[in-house]
């Protein structure tokens, strides 16, 4: 389990979120629930807003939302120092959120690199000692460059390495790799280890031999011009200093590595969820980040069998499917006809989200709400409604319903496997268009108890 911590470092703001961070503290809510439904009538688009503030530029991440859009449930649904939890925490958006906004965030995540982002991400550090610690590392890289090896990877991470890496890169990213296994403090040691991944997984993805890496779906191609790994760290280290240097010195968040179907918290310990489940008929995100991971001492297969307990994976072996709710179960019926595989892999993803609805409406406090951005899925050409299904299912567990509003993706900006001016009809050119906005309430009555673990300090 990741838990962030705050150093001291002086409090630096972008104009927008100073404004919010500072300006008067939203009162009591008396009526979350008309709140939540003029909030879903605005414009959720935000096309050409600045994203890239505070630590939300730390590192690429596929399908990620603009920060301006959980910050605006935040602030009006909540006030300063309530709860506010992402269970799918994905690139901890949410969370740096809830931290610019004074507020407390929990991220909950499977994906091992997606909890050393969140965790880094909500965790300001002392600008002067990282740019120390940085200049010490690349100094014991270098001196480490004559002697690292790959003996450390067994015989199918190391040929995944040398297929995606050339040799002076390999040799670069094994001795980086190494110094930053020799920093002491465990927060450090995870900024260094993100700047890392960040080098490897970037839009230029200029130290591998793969093409739109950060997009999840890489391709091999031997004539692209590399980079020197370590040069790239240094420019990196710089960029990502700077960003952590933006976030709120007293903030409080926790990273938890869990399972949103088995959230580990505490029944209504929460006070609002903003969250984005995974695509049904998943985008791989294990696919790219693996390309990082490795390096921290995890093999191919270790993080295949990760991925295989994703929401959203395709592996149906010993699933036990759902009743599902009326609406959903003509869906299935439609797919089945079409393709009897893919049917029940949209089955599973739907008894999965059950489970995340069903431990959603558990932690959250009554009377509170919780937004789901949820985004469309077409399956052997048929368009599954992933928005509606999981809306139902909510409304089957105990959720109000509030609403669905309809975003559009500003897709040259959001990191996504696409193909930008040409014509495309693969499943996920049909499915990144659009996103759907699901608002959500727990009725006031509690729901029935169940064994308590844990809950944020001050609850």
């Amino acid at each position: 389990m990741g838990v962030s911590g705050a150093a001291q470092v002086q409090l630096k703001l972008f104009p927008e979120t100073k404004k919010r961070f500072l300006g008067k503290t939203s009162p009591a809510k008396s009526n979350l629930r008309d709140i939540l439904v003029e909030l879903l009538k605005r414009d959720l688009d935000f096309q050409g807003a600045r994203t890239g503030y505070a630590s939300h530029r730390l590192h690429p991440f596929a399908a990620k939302f603009p920060p301006q859009l959980p910050g605006l449930f935040i602030q009006a649904l909540t006030d300063a120092g309530d709860v506010i939890l992402d269970p799918m925490v994905g690139s901890g958006t949410t969370v740096v959120e809830a931290l610019m906004l004074g507020r407390k965030g929990i991220g909950v995540d499977l994906d091992p690199l997606a909890v050393r982002l969140s965790s880094v991400k909500t965790s300001p550090l002392d600008e002067g000692r990282l740019r120390y610690l940085g200049r010490k590392l690349l100094f014991r890289a270098r001196q480490l460059l004559e002697h690292v090896t790959l003996s450390d990877f067994d015989e199918k991470t190391r040929s995944f390495v040398e297929y995606w890496f050339p040799d002076g890169a390999r040799k670069e990213l094994a001795a980086l790799a190494r110094a930053i296994e020799e920093v002491e403090e465990p927060v450090e040691r995870r900024f260094f280890e993100l700047t890392f991944s960040a080098t490897i997984i970037a839009k230029s993805g200029s130290v591998s031999l793969a093409r739109d890496l950060s997009h999840s779906r890489p391709h091999r191609d031997l004539n692209k011009r590399t980079k020197s790994p370590l040069s790239q760290f240094g420019i990196r280290l710089e960029k990502n200093i700077r960003s952590l240097a933006e976030l709120p010195a007293d903030g409080k968040a926790w990273i938890l590595t869990g399972d949103a179907r088995a959230l580990p918290l505490k029944n209504g310990s929460v006070d609002l969820i903003v969250t984005s489940p995974p695509y049904a008929n998943a985008i791989d995100y294990m696919r790219a980040h693996k390309f990082s991971l490795v390096w921290f001492g995890h093999s191919v297969d270790d993080l295949s069998r990760i991925r295989a307990t994703y929401i959203g994976s395709e592996r149906t072996k010993d699933f036990v499917p759902a009743q599902m709710p009326e609406s959903v179960e003509e869906v299935l019926a439609e797919l089945q006809k079409l393709d009897r595989k893919k049917a029940k892999v949209l089955w599973k993803y739907f008894t999965e989200m059950e489970q995340v609805l069903r431990e959603m409406l558990r932690v959250l406090s009554p009377g509170k709400p919780a937004v789901m951005v949820v985004g469309t899925s077409v399956m052997r050409g048929m368009d599954v409604h992933t928005h509606t299904g999981i809306a139902e299912i909510a409304r089957s567990v105990g959720f109000d319903v509030v609403g669905i509003a309809q975003r559009s993706l500003d897709r040259d900006r959001r990191m996504m496997p696409t193909s930008f001016g040409k014509r495309n009809n693969s499943q996920i050119e049909q499915r990144t268009h659009r996103e759907s906005v699901i608002g959500l309430m727990k009725p006031e009555e509690e729901v029935g108890s169940r064994f308590l673990l844990w809950q944020p300090a001050g609850r």
